[in-house]
């Protein structure tokens, strides 16, 4: 578990900044939707509003040795040159996040990465994070948001993101998180799908002794990984998926004037 303050610094009160989440990328996996992976890359290092984490799986990971490891959809074996592709890929966002203090969040790894995480590990945290003035999160992180506006503190939220592991459905998973945590807003990849949630827990004030509604935000972040590949027979066609889980991201809209979140899929 880690756990990191970010302020953000707005130039009006009243603008509204985004949160775009990049995970289960699977750079080297057939199924890798990398023209996708360009244009969000693109939008997000070209907008000043525009901010996001790296929640794992940025790599598939999976070589030869490897009881995952099918010839059809492993298309690149070689771990660094995944890992090199990856980076080739994500330039321009690094290059940005040089310029603007915060622009990535942090970089988790997934569960692809972390059955190689003696090596990965090694690799995330001195070749790519230190090097760009990047934070390594871990599988999990709690993330301290606070966003003012001439030195005056707008609006606070806690953050709770995680890469996830095993299967099941995103409400199930959400749900036990909610229960574990008070958080405002809960992040979680793995499960390649784009799926947002809100719902609301209820909190006592110990002030006024009485109950208030405190509105949660739930995203499971996307995937840039195709399960239905032509030409391949892959894990997809081995679940007898019959159509594909749409790809790309989830996003959270912050109003901090307003103190509102808005889910966009």
């Amino acid at each position: 578990m880690i756990s990191k303050k970010i302020i953000i610094n707005l130039e009006k009160k009243d603008d509204i900044f985004h949160l775009e989440p990049l995970g289960d990328i699977h750079v080297g996996h057939a199924g890798f939707n990398q023209e996708l992976y360009d244009a969000r890359i693109k939008a997000i290092s070209e907008d000043d509003f525009r901010y996001t984490i790296f929640m794992g799986d940025q790599i598939d990971a999976i070589t030869v040795y490897d009881k995952r490891f099918n010839p059809d959809t492993s298309l690149e074996h070689s771990i660094d040159n995944q890992r090199k592709t990856w980076q080739e890929l994500t330039q321009p966002l690094i290059d940005k996040h040089k310029e603007v203090e915060g622009k990535i969040f942090g970089l988790m790894h997934g569960n692809h990465e972390y059955k190689i995480r003696e090596i990965d590990r090694a690799y995330m945290v001195n070749q790519f994070c230190t090097p760009n003035d990047i934070d390594f999160l871990g599988a999990k992180c709690y993330i301290a948001l606070e966003v003012r506006h001439k030195k005056k503190m707008l609006a606070q939220w806690e953050i709770m993101a995680m890469h996830g592991s095993g299967g099941g459905q995103p409400e199930r998973m959400f749900q036990q998180m909610k229960v574990d945590n008070y958080m405002d807003v809960f992040m979680c990849g793995h499960l390649h799908q784009k799926r947002y949630i809100p719902g609301e827990s209820m909190q006592m004030d110990f002030k006024t002794g009485k109950v208030w509604r405190r509105p949660t935000h739930a995203i499971n972040t996307g995937t840039f990984c195709e399960f239905l590949v032509e030409g391949t027979s892959g894990y997809g066609d081995q679940k007898n998926q019959v159509s594909g889980t749409p790809i790309g991201t989830a996003t959270l809209s912050f109003d901090a004037y307003q103190e509102k979140i808005v889910g966009h899929i």
